[in-house]
């Protein structure tokens, strides 16, 4: 207890900072739940909002469609269902003296935990926690994630916590605010909160019969590379939760898409293309009522006519009705057709902006028998090296980070000597773009005739740089100099045997027919 007086002396209780820090969230969360009315309403709601309540429906499905495919292409750039998107890479300084068969042996054990933590990323379901955070990402600008002790990622909403950062954006002090049942809270927990403040917690629970309590958890940076961690319900601090961290094993990330000087919080894509999400919904909604409004049928009767109202109601299709109906008749028209167009052409500039914004390919190509996947493969290369950016801020503040958390629970002893390196997004991109280029070199000397290939073409080197662009080893299947040499001399020497036992058989061949001449 007296080293909780001296956390709380020297931090204050994580609500008083929570609630302090609020305000500065608070300016924000208006942009914040615009963005996800216009997109996923769900991602952002109301705080504190009702479970089972109805959120707002948007009138189009372009914002939806949009994040959810922005959202699915960076998983795949990010956590890639085939093969493996990081590498191991020995410090140089510490394999500077190791021989050559142990620096295979150590290549071959490093694949094996590349391996394995690509097992435990697709049977622990990371990808599905990664999603909802992408989203969130790609609506506010802003989530946490934490890593759950063997086991998947927890995602925070940008209301559920808030955070300061120093002048480079670094986390400095970051607290969550998650309500829990109280009967839900571990049964030390309960006795804990007893013995401070006595049964009036669970008797303020049953009167009220809101059996909820705020759990607080408060992070802090003590040092340059120690943060300090720990849990709290009404000022008091849980028995077992205080931990230290070192920057490189705390299991609480804060991820922003991008970053606005002197600010602790991001701004989102969909922040960005706010303006056209707007108008595209406030378009759509005209364009459908007005649809309503032109599509409904009124007809009516002309005052003083001989028809009647019932004759009319009641008749069927085919029925003759006594009356003059061309004259007595009327039907009401809006005839606004053509003024609708106006807004339709304006609907479909803005669904081709937004699906240029958020890498909506179907969006990009252009609708023709013609079209090749030349073409596809080209407009999907310049959509995403728009987001090269992103990828690379990801990179390095999500994927190096979840790598060494995971590895930390795997094999801890494995990053005293490596070094994980992300493989995929902006590498990837320009991995690709190297495997164009030396496509086109090669089809370009091809035009010159094989001669020329032959002649100034090093198709090792060739071979090695596509095994390369392809994210493959190309030691493991490009043959080296000495080993086509070493095979030339096994064919020529084999060659030589076969000769030489060819001459040899036919020597033995003459002489024994000499001597069965004589």
């Amino acid at each position: 207890m007296q080293e909780e007086h001296k956390l709380h002396k020297q931090y204050g209780t994580a609500k008083a900072w929570y609630t302090l820090n609020e305000t500065i969230r608070s300016s924000l969360e208006g942009e914040w739940r615009e963005a996800a009315q216009l997109t996923l309403p769900y991602v952002f709601p109301v705080e504190n909002q009702a479970q089972g309540s109805l959120l707002p429906t948007p009138f189009n499905s372009i914002g939806p469609a949009a994040v959810n495919a922005l959202a699915a292409k960076l998983l795949l750039a990010l956590l890639p269902p085939t093969g493996v998107f990081f590498r191991l890479l020995p410090d140089s300084e510490i394999i500077k003296d190791v021989p050559v068969a142990n620096l295979k042996q150590l290549d071959s054990e490093l694949a094996k935990i590349e391996r394995n933590v690509i097992e435990y990323i697709n049977q622990k379901a990371i990808r599905v926690s990664v999603f909802e955070a992408i989203k969130l990402l790609i609506i506010t600008g802003n989530v946490m994630i934490y890593k759950i002790p063997k086991g998947s990622f927890k995602i925070f909403s940008p209301y559920q916590y808030v955070v300061q950062r120093d002048y480079v954006g670094n986390m400095l002090t970051s607290c969550i605010k998650e309500r829990m049942s109280y009967k839900a809270l571990p049964t030390k927990v309960q006795e804990q909160l007893a013995k401070e403040h006595g049964d009036t917690l669970k008797h303020e629970q049953k009167e009220t019969e809101v059996e909820q309590v705020d759990v607080y958890t408060f992070i802090v940076r003590e040092s340059l590379d120690k943060y300090r961690v720990w849990q709290e319900i009404d000022g008091v601090i849980i028995v077992g939760t205080e931990k230290t961290y070192s920057e490189d094993k705390l299991p609480y990330i804060t991820l922003r898409w991008s970053t606005v000087n002197n600010e602790d919080y991001g701004r989102g894509i969909v922040s960005q293309y706010i303006g056209d999400l707007r108008s595209l919904e406030g378009l759509t909604q005209t364009i459908v009522e007005g649809a309503g409004i032109a599509a409904m049928t009124i007809f009516g009767l002309k005052p003083g006519s001989t028809l009647q109202l019932e004759d009319l109601n009641n008749a069927s299709s085919g029925e003759f009705v006594l009356g003059d109906l061309e004259r007595e008749v009327s039907t009401l028209q809006v005839n606004k057709g053509a003024d609708l167009q106006v807004p339709l052409q304006l609907i479909q500039q803005l669904e081709q902006r937004l699906a240029r914004a958020f890498l909506m390919l179907s969006g990009q190509v252009r609708d023709s028998e013609r079209t090749t996947a030349v073409e596809v493969r080209a407009t999907a290369a310049e959509l995403e090296t728009t987001l090269g950016g992103v990828f690379s801020v990801l990179a390095s503040e999500f994927q190096t980070p979840m790598i060494r958390l995971i590895l930390q629970e795997m094999n801890p002893e494995v990053l005293k000597f490596t070094t994980p390196s992300i493989t995929t997004g902006i590498s990837a991109i320009s991995r690709e773009r190297d495997y164009g280029n030396l496509n086109t070199m090669l089809q370009s000397i091809a035009q010159l005739g094989p001669d020329v290939i032959a002649q100034y073409l090093n198709i090792p080197a060739y071979l090695t740089q596509i095994a390369t662009a392809l994210g493959m080893d190309p030691t493991a299947i490009v043959k080296s100099p000495e080993q086509i040499q070493q095979e030339q001399q096994q064919a020529m020497q084999q060659q030589q045997s076969m000769m030489q036992q060819e001459q040899q058989g036919q020597m033995q061949l003459a002489q024994t027919k000499q001597q069965g001449g004589q």
